[in-house]
């Protein structure tokens, strides 16, 4: 098990859309499949993802995914 220590990321407060991008992420769904199950198009899809990885300074999807879980937003 992977334990991050608390970051001023983990503190963040996140969208309503942006949870629930997070959670089709999480999911394992392509933002393709994200913005058709939200209804919204998959640039903005991929916009929301880049505003959770700049806000909890993730580097990439699946690190993005485990600092969300770290940190309690999924």
């Amino acid at each position: 098990m992977v334990n991050f220590q608390r970051q001023p990321e983990d503190f963040v407060a996140l969208s309503e859309r942006e949870r629930e991008v997070l959670q089709c992420i999480a999911s394992g769904l392509s933002s393709k499949q994200c913005a058709q199950e939200l209804g919204i198009a998959p640039r903005t899809v991929e916009r929301h993802v880049e505003n959770l990885r700049n806000k909890l300074n993730a580097r990439n999807k699946p690190h993005l995914v485990a600092k969300a879980l770290a940190a309690g937003h999924i």
